[in-house]
């Protein structure tokens, strides 16, 4: 072999090695950013995770107040009927004049079912808000998913009102099992 030769040779072996060493170094790289882009996901899900564990006893405690406060269904036609007799009673004693009741198909959902009533009552402003006011605490699992308020055609000083009204009640397993203090370490 002559000296032109293994020149040609000792170069094309330099830039065999010198191109395999920068595909090697490009492939090094991508998993290098790729292991960073991981290392930022786990640190930000860590911080999640301890964000978490530091709400948890807030958690724990309005878990709690739910147990203790929503209330459980016995049967769907007695807690819609509930609802309604509750709901009369507290538009006859604001001075509102019931024109028409709905009973609603009731619904089960994953933690909760709910009950409907929709109600069309005539009255006075202040005494409709007042009226929807008092049916809107925590305690009652309540609340007023469609509203449609219209001035009454025949006394302007009165409005039409047409309330839906839902119930929340506790699905049939309300137990949560909560892990113990110190368990899976």
């Amino acid at each position: 072999m002559k000296a032109s030769e293994r020149r040609l040779l000792m170069i094309l072996g330099v830039l065999a090695a010198l191109s395999g060493g920068a595909i090697l170094a490009q492939r090094l790289l991508g998993r290098q950013h790729a292991i960073e882009r991981r290392e930022q996901t786990l640190e930000l899900k860590q911080m999640e995770a301890r964000a978490m564990l530091a709400g948890a006893g807030l958690w724990k405690q309005r878990l709690d107040w739910l147990h203790a406060h929503q209330p459980a269904m016995t049967s769907e036609n007695q807690a819609s009927e509930k609802l309604l007799e509750e709901m009369l009673a507290a538009a006859a004693r604001h001075n509102l004049v019931v024109q028409k009741k709905q009973l609603h198909e009731s619904s089960r959902q994953t933690f909760f079912h709910e009950v409907g009533v929709t109600l069309t009552i005539l009255g006075d402003l202040p005494d409709v808000f007042r009226w929807m006011h008092g049916l809107l605490t925590p305690e009652s699992f309540q609340l007023v998913s469609q509203l449609k308020i219209v001035p009454d055609a025949k006394d302007k000083t009165k409005v039409i009102a047409t309330v839906r009204i839902n119930r929340r009640h506790a699905p049939a397993i309300t137990a949560v099992e909560t892990p113990k203090e110190g368990a899976g370490s």
